[in-house]
């Protein structure tokens, strides 16, 4: 299993050198929360977790069922900000962006994908 300690202390790094991010919540394929880091107005890391896993497990399937490969992201946009799924077989990461994270959405994803490949390389 991954390491709590290096997931949190990995986290911790990404959102600290990441002024847009607002939050990031880690969870296993299943939507188990393994940790969760400033997501605002008392919404829950659980029920973040559970939409994150469902939407990458239907776009994974999408994008297998029209012969594009396996699932590398989803990024949605909003009125007020974005949301960026990454996943894995074992984990799921779901960030939490301001609006103001719409020019630097390529950092954004750049620095993602690194966190969690460092993440599954943490043991």
């Amino acid at each position: 299993m991954v390491n709590q300690a290096k997931i949190e202390e990995i986290v911790a790094e990404t959102m600290a050198s990441n002024a847009d991010l607002q939050g990031i919540i880690i969870c296993d394929a299943k939507g188990k929360v393994l940790f969760g880091h400033t997501i605002t107005g008392g919404i829950k890391h659980s029920d973040v977790a559970d939409l994150a896993v469902k939407i990458a497990a239907n776009s994974s399937q999408l994008a297998a069922g029209l012969d594009k490969g396996g699932l590398k992201e989803v990024s949605i946009a909003s009125d007020h900000g974005f949301v960026i799924i990454l996943g894995d077989v074992k984990i799921v990461m779901a960030a939490v962006a301001g609006e103001g994270a719409r020019e630097s959405m390529g950092l954004l994803r750049m620095a993602l994908r690194r966190s969690l490949l460092s993440i599954l390389g943490a043991k």
